[in-house]
């Protein structure tokens, strides 16, 4: 279709919030269950001392802000860490050994993701990739670092998720429901039934078993009362044997990749230190920020001083997008702008926070290594989550993750002084 002379490009597959949230206002409604949902939602003074599930560890807190930490949060994770990190590492702190520490952030980026899961699969075949001590993920990031996290024994599953899985079969259309009070424009219990069938009660504790090795998973919601990100420590709440445990890293997972209005929230039950009940509503870490590493408040000198050890620390940074946007010109209707718009301030956040983890790692003294979908990669997907085009796109992450050399020191054009 034409418009003054402007061919309307493909909705699908430019950017997250384009091919998922905006593109399915284009299509014909459909009947589906409705999202409208009711809710308690926690008093703003009662958050801090507020148990998602009732779930309390005693190894250390399972969440916390992820744009900054109080003094008393941040020497509550460093004392839990540096704990769990001597036990780990006795030989090395008793020998004046360096600990080596291997870390992997994995961004948000829709079907998009498809390209992380095959950089991780073509690692693997390279035969170099290392165990990670740390994984983070924020929305499609989140579901890859399940599998990151538990090794090139999952890499299986990464591919199946990645390259088989349909729209039909992942969303049901409720803009009906939307348009008369409810949550989002689309249903996702097809979603939630690939969460439930890949995060069971032996992913957890595999998870909750390499927690007490020292290593360490990250995921990344964004609380929307609140307007702020919150990281969760899934090692902690699967270690914490608690019987719901699961049911809350499933939901940790849902929320990281809900994209507001595309999908509904997910709402967290919280139990107050009173006994009283409320929820928390999550959705898409990308929301907040769209990769993450640990809060600049927090530095890894301090946890170093706390264990009594070196550490010699490397970082990879996975961006599921591609950092340079094609030039792509706009239908002028609404949809069309307002789609455009939302992706160049995502990705304008996604460069911000690369150059966050930049400076992080600069202070800290950690080797960057960046990796992001190449700008030459210009297949487009016939539906927001289109087998063919994540096969395409898996397919090349595969190939440089076979390759191995493509990793960047730097941000996005970041030019180092010579």
């Amino acid at each position: 279709m034409t418009y003054h002379g402007i061919s309307e490009p493909p909705v699908y597959a430019r950017r997250p919030i384009r091919a998922v949230a905006l593109a399915l206002l284009l299509v014909h409604s459909a009947a589906g269950c409705t999202t409208i949902i009711a809710r308690s939602p926690i008093p703003e003074d009662q958050i801090a001392g507020a148990a998602p599930y009732g779930i309390k560890s005693e190894l250390g807190p399972i969440r916390e802000w992820g744009d900054a930490l109080d003094i008393e949060a941040r020497d509550a994770i460093i004392q839990s860490r540096a704990d769990l990190l001597r036990q780990a590492h006795a030989e090395n702190v008793r020998t004046g050994k360096p600990i080596v520490q291997t870390v992997l952030a994995l961004s948000g980026g829709g079907p998009d993701g498809a390209f992380g899961a095959g950089l991780l699969n073509g690692w693997t075949a390279r035969g170099d990739r290392p165990e990670f001590t740390s994984v983070t993920g924020i929305s499609t990031g989140a579901i890859i670092a399940v599998f990151a996290f538990l090794g090139p024994d999952y890499d299986d599953e990464l591919t199946s998720v990645y390259t088989t899985y349909t729209t039909d079969q992942l969303l049901t259309k409720t803009f009906f429901a939307a348009l008369t009070g409810g949550s989002a424009i689309t249903g996702t219990r097809g979603y939630r039934r690939l969460i439930e069938q890949y995060i069971d009660d032996t992913v957890v504790a595999e998870i909750a078993k390499n927690y007490l090795r020292g290593r360490t998973l990250l995921i990344g919601t964004t609380n929307l009362d609140a307007s702020r990100p919150v990281v969760w420590n899934i090692g902690e709440i699967a270690a914490s044997g608690h019987p719901d445990a699961r049911t809350l890293i499933q939901d940790v997972v849902e929320a990281s990749s809900a994209i507001p209005a595309a999908f509904p929230p997910v709402l967290i039950p919280v139990e107050t230190t009173d006994g009283r009940h409320y929820d928390e509503m999550h959705v898409d870490g990308g929301a907040t920020q769209q990769v993450m590493f640990f809060t600049p408040d927090f530095p890894m000198l301090a946890l170093d001083r706390a264990v009594g050890a070196t550490f010699d620390r490397t970082l990879y940074v996975v961006i599921n997008n591609k950092l340079k946007k094609p030039y792509t010109p706009v239908r002028p209707r609404v949809i069309a702008i307002a789609g455009q718009a939302a992706s160049s301030l995502l990705g304008g956040s996604g460069v911000g926070d690369i150059y966050k983890i930049f400076a992080v790692a600069e202070r800290d003294n950690i080797d960057l290594n960046v990796m992001s979908i190449p700008k030459d990669f210009d297949e487009e997907a016939s539906e927001p989550f289109d087998p063919i085009y994540m096969k395409a796109l898996y397919d090349l992450g595969y190939e440089i993750g076979l390759a191995g050399d493509r990793w960047s020191p730097n941000p996005p054009d970041f030019a180092p002084w010579p």
